[in-house]
């Protein structure tokens, strides 16, 4: 069998959380011509806030990530760079800029495909959630705010350099949220919906709780889903998180891949690698590298993107206590603390999920997300003495990613693993 003919078999639930994605964007259009305030977001999962005001919210990432997968990003990246940002800026924090101008009217899309999809409702308030390390965030924010004339909120989780920090960090990233609340409560003119929040956190535990469920189920060999999969179905927990009927769509990804594991059906039909994925996904190439992976026999079961960031403590999740549980799943996770942590949460994470090798995604607009690579990468070659190699691309931007080093690169660490005495 050669390489062209083995490709990964999808998950087919994933297909209803990205048809989710584009109703909730019709949704959010329904909802501005009502009348409602809009918020527009970036980070998590901060804007859980603005769901128990019961205010739409656009939540830039997960927009983005969706178009890019499909390769309709290019009127946001022009619009942008029109504006005057550079090509080698963050691609999401470009793209999102870019949005806001057509939206505003400052840049026209009539000679663009598909224009009526970035026709979207001006925002009231921004807020802004970076993760740990984004230098970028709170410009982009004040960009955005600064294009519409709003005002923009800074919700910013504190780094934990000792593990005595923490307290700390979760007591002030409260004091955060009731500021934010206050401003919901000047901009809807209402006092804050308290059991509002505490519905929207009973989703958002059962949503999340059933995704580490499904990637738990991963830890089968061969894995029943790769990262590939777990990554198109991040809406759930990103832009979708916290709205009805989420949790109905991992309930039915969870029986399938329920299924697949009681049939040893494997994402990857003839599975020999197993492989983690560390960085940002390359949105533009999704499809691609998941069918390059396959081809070569290797499965990327694990990776950052999908396992370390999106409300990644379920367990802190209390919908009684949802200022708590935000703070939480902001300040007490594992790309909040030191390298150290971070190496041995990975090595942790590679030992469940018999990891043999990793890939370390070099994100080209992203520095924050590039410079712990070379640290993990000796520190887990310590540890459990497995391979890695970096892998060149960027988020959004397509232009950053090259097919021919991508396949030298995977080849040469497939190799070195099976040289090892692996795969």
């Amino acid at each position: 069998m050669d390489h062209q003919e083995k490709v990964p078999n999808r998950l087919n639930s994933v297909s209803k959380i990205g048809n989710m994605m584009l109703a909730s964007f019709e949704d959010i259009k329904r909802q501005a011509a009502e009348g409602k305030k809009m918020v527009w977001a970036n980070g998590l999962p901060g804007f859980l806030l603005a769901r128990g005001a019961g205010l739409p919210v656009l939540h830039a990432e997960g927009l983005i990530a969706g178009l890019a997968a499909k390769g309709l990003v290019k009127p946001l990246q022009d619009a942008a760079e029109a504006f005057g940002l550079l090509p080698d800026g963050c691609s999401y924090a470009r793209s999102f800029i870019g949005l806001a101008r057509i939206v505003n009217g400052d840049y026209s899309i009539d000679t663009y495909p598909n224009a009526e999809l970035y026709r979207l409702p001006r925002p009231d308030v921004y807020i802004n959630v970076p993760g740990a390390g984004c230098g970028t965030g709170r410009l982009w924010g004040d960009s955005v705010a600064s294009i519409f004339g709003i005002p923009a909120f800074h919700m910013e989780p504190r780094v934990n350099w000792e593990v005595s920090d923490l307290e700390y960090n979760l007591s002030d990233m409260i004091r955060q949220e009731r500021q934010f609340i206050g401003l919901l409560e000047k901009v809807t003119g209402k006092p804050y919906d308290w059991d509002l929040l505490e519905e929207v956190m009973g989703e958002v535990k059962r949503a999340v709780t059933l995704r580490y469920e499904i990637m738990d189920l991963c830890k089968n060999i061969p894995a029943p889903a790769s990262f590939f999969d777990m990554a198109a179905s991040i809406g759930p927990v990103c832009h979708l998180v916290g709205l009805p009927g989420t949790g109905d769509l991992l309930e039915e990804m969870k029986r399938e891949v329920e299924q697949r594991v009681a049939e040893g059906i494997g994402a990857v039909p003839r599975e020999r690698f197993r492989l983690y994925w560390n960085g940002i996904m390359t949105w533009p190439r999704l499809g691609i590298l998941g069918r390059k992976f396959a081809s070569m026999d290797a499965c990327v079961v694990a990776g950052a993107y999908t396992h370390l960031i999106f409300l990644p403590r379920p367990e802190r999740i209390d919908p009684e206590k949802p200022l708590e549980s935000i703070a939480y799943n902001l300040c007490e996770v594992l790309l909040n603390y030191d390298y150290a942590a971070n190496v041995e949460g990975i090595a942790r994470m590679c030992r469940e999920y018999s990891i043999d090798g990793l890939v370390m995604s070099e994100t080209q607009t992203c520095r924050a997300s590039n410079s712990s690579n070379f640290a993990i990468m000796e520190g887990v070659a310590r540890k459990l003495g497995i391979p890695a190699t970096t892998m060149g691309g960027d988020s959004c931007d397509e232009r950053f990613y090259s097919e021919a080093q991508a396949d030298t690169r995977l080849q040469a660490l497939l190799e070195t693993i099976e040289a090892g005495g692996k795969g």
